[in-house]
C-alpha cells in the first residue's frame, strides 16, 4: 500500500469530528451499507463496528438487528464516538423525524456511554484502537466491520490478528480500504490544489495508504487464517457539486495552511478550486472515491 495522505492525530480527528459527521461519513456510508448487506448482520447476536467514527449507520443497524442482539462500536477519537452516542440519543428521544447530524456541542459533551437508554437497546460505545481490542473477549463477535480504517493505521497485520481473535468460529470479517489514488480524487484534491497554487511548498509525507490492487489485502487476511474470501472494488461519489459550503470538506491540515496564507494566496486557491469543480461538472462527473472490499470468514 503506497503512503500518501497525511495521517491525522487523535486531536486532529477530535477537531475534525463535526465536519466528518456532517459531510464525510455520509458520503462514505455507502461502503458500510454494502458490507452490512453482504454480512447479513440482521441474523446475528453480536456485531462490532471497529473505528465507527460518528456512527452514521447505527440507527439503521439498531432498527434492523435482532432485538436481543448487541451492537458495539468504538473509535480512536473520543469526540467521534461521543457524536455517535449523541446521534443515537437524539434518534431514540426525538418525537419527529429530523436531522441527526446538526448536534450541539453540549449534546456531544453530555453523552454517557453507560446511559440506561443505550443499555435498553444493547448499544455499547467506547474509545479504542483497532490494533488493540483487549477490551473484548476471545470469540465474542459474529461480525467484525471496519470501514475505511486499515489504510490509516500503523500495523494492519496486528489489527487483522485482533479481528480474528475476537470473532467466533464461523464469524465474518468485512473491511474496506482506499482504492487506487487516481480514483480517489475526493481524498487529495484539496492538498494538490494547495501545492499547485503555492500555499504548500513541500509535499508532506503521509500515513494514509492507497491500494493499487487486491493482492495485499487478500494476502493479509489469508496469512491471518481467514477463509472463503471475496474481494472487489466499488466507487462512491462525493457531494461536492458547487462552492456552497465547500469549507465543510476542509480537513485540519487545509485549514492550517489557509490560515497561514495571505488574502491573495487564498483568493488564488479558491478560484482554482471553483474551476476544478466546474470542470468536473462540465464532464458530468462527480468527485470519485474508490474502495477495495474484503469479506472473509473465520474457520469453524
Amino acid at each position: 500500500m503506497q503512503s500518501d495522505v497525511v495521517f491525522r492525530t487523535v486531536q486532529n480527528w477530535d477537531d475534525y469530528s463535526d465536519k466528518y459527521a456532517r459531510r464525510i461519513q455520509k458520503n462514505t456510508s455507502v461502503f458500510c451499507m454494502t458490507l452490512l448487506n453482504m454480512l447479513h448482520y440482521e441474523e446475528v447476536e453480536n456485531i462490532l463496528d471497529a473505528g465507527c467514527g460518528a456512527g452514521y449507520l447505527h440507527q439503521l443497524m439498531i432498527n434492523q438487528k435482532k432485538v436481543e442482539a448487541h451492537l458495539y462500536g468504538f473509535d480512536l477519537s473520543s469526540q467521534m464516538v461521543k457524536r455517535a452516542g449523541a446521534r443515537m440519543k437524539r434518534f431514540l428521544n426525538q418525537e419527529k423525524i429530523g436531522s441527526l447530524d446538526l448536534l450541539t456541542q453540549e449534546e456531544v459533551d453530555l453523552v454517557n456511554f453507560d446511559d440506561e437508554i443505550f443499555k435498553k437497546i444493547n448499544y455499547h460505545l467506547s474509545v479504542g484502537s483497532v490494533e488493540d481490542l483487549s477490551q473484548y473477549q476471545n470469540e465474542m463477535f459474529d461480525i467484525y466491520i471496519c470501514n475505511l480504517v486499515y489504510q490509516i493505521i500503523g500495523n494492519q497485520e496486528k489489527a487483522m490478528i485482533e479481528a480474528f481473535r475476537v470473532l467466533k468460529p464461523g464469524g465474518k470479517l468485512g473491511i474496506t480500504v482506499w482504492g487506487r489514488r487516481e480514483n480517489c480524487v475526493a481524498l487529495w484534491f484539496l492538498k494538490e490544489l494547495a501545492i499547485k497554487t503555492g500555499l504548500l511548498k513541500i509535499r508532506m509525507q503521509g500515513g494514509g495508504k492507497f491500494l493499487q490492487n487486491s493482492d495485499e489485502l487478500i494476502q493479509l487476511a489469508t496469512k491471518t487464517g481467514f477463509i472463503n474470501l471475496v474481494c472487489w472494488q466499488q466507487m462512491a461519489p462525493f457531494d461536492i457539486l458547487s462552492m456552497n459550503k465547500i469549507e465543510d470538506f476542509f480537513n485540519p491540515e487545509i485549514e492550517v495552511i489557509l490560515a497561514g496564507s495571505t488574502q491573495e494566496q487564498q483568493d488564488i486557491f479558491y478560484k482554482s478550486l471553483e474551476k476544478m469543480i466546474n470542470d468536473y461538472k462540465k464532464e458530468n462527473k462527480p468527485f470519485p472515491f474508490e474502495c477495495y472490499f474484503l469479506i472473509a470468514e473465520k474457520p469453524k
